[in-house]
């Protein structure tokens, strides 16, 4: 018995330091794993900010600027949006009087695009796209949308025309054209339909020309197309007898241009719908 505990005694004592020990050991590891990745935030560079200018208030389209309808906002310095102005006074150093292109909501960015450059006005010129046209058409009123369509949506252009007095055709002019304008109006921030009589397109000059002819043809229609849809599809012509209930015009009687005289009588004949008749005509002769 005592040579078991002269044996176990030490063995355990063994055991029990070189658990403390590696316990101990994991315990240094832990706290220098922990310091490196403190050391590691601390050395991380602090984001810079700036400011940016933004609209304090809701902006519509034509509006005058002034200081108090903007304010300073802190912005990280390296993530400011292209064309934004860092600071309300850096807008008004070239030209005191800007206007705005562009509704806004309060809390916007207000960007270069967004306002009239040095000594423009906020007219229609300064919404065209570079290479662009703009040209104001007279449309259907009634069956183009029945006037929903708003500044900035796109559009289809048809057109239809008479060509006799039972006969007409429809034809796809142009599509997925942008709407600069309805009638006098240019904000895209319209929400309430309102029933126009002209709208002015974004276009080619090539498009211009094409809606110039076709309004001397015809009445020109506007097609609404859903928001994000630019996909061309191919189009033909549509004609009076490509509906289902049309009937073509009867043709008009029609009387034989030189008919046979015998004994001073002439054989007429005469056609009325698809059926032909003939007449014994007495011929006066002088």
């Amino acid at each position: 018995m005592r040579v078991k505990i002269s044996i176990l005694l030490p063995l355990s004592l063994v055991l029990g330091v070189a658990a403390v020990q590696s316990g101990r050991t994991w315990l240094e590891r832990q706290a220098n794993e922990q310091a490196r990745r403190l050391e590691a935030i601390n050395q991380k560079p602090a984001v810079q900010f700036g400011t940016l200018v933004v609209a304090a208030q809701d902006l519509r389209y034509g509006q005058s600027l002034t200081a108090s309808l903007l304010k300073e906002i802190p912005w990280p310095v390296d993530q400011l949006p292209a064309g934004a102005f860092g600071k309300v006074q850096d807008i008004f150093k070239d030209d005191p009087k800007r206007a705005v292109l562009f509704a806004m909501q309060a809390n916007e960015p207000l960007l270069t695009s967004k306002v009239t450059g040095a000594g423009q006005r906020a007219n229609l010129a300064a919404m065209i796209e570079k290479g662009a046209k703009a040209i104001t058409v007279r449309v259907d009123d009634v069956v183009g949308v029945a006037g929903f369509v708003l500044p900035g949506d796109r559009v289809d252009v048809l057109l239809t025309r008479k060509s006799g007095e039972n006969e007409a055709s429809s034809d796809s002019v142009l599509q997925n054209i942008k709407v600069l304008a309805i009638d006098q109006k240019a904000d895209e921030r319209l929400d309430k339909p309102a029933v126009s009589r002209s709208v002015t397109l974004e276009v080619s000059t090539m498009q211009a020309q094409k809606l110039i002819v076709a309004q001397r043809v015809g009445t020109l229609t506007l097609l609404l197309r859903p928001a994000g849809e630019a996909a061309l599809e191919p189009v033909s012509r549509v004609t009076s007898g490509q509906l289902g209930n049309f009937t073509p015009p009867l043709p008009r009687p029609a009387v034989s241009a030189t008919p046979a005289i015998e004994n001073n009588a002439a054989r007429v004949g005469v056609i009325r719908s698809t059926v032909r008749k003939e007449y014994n005509v007495q011929v006066e002769r002088p």
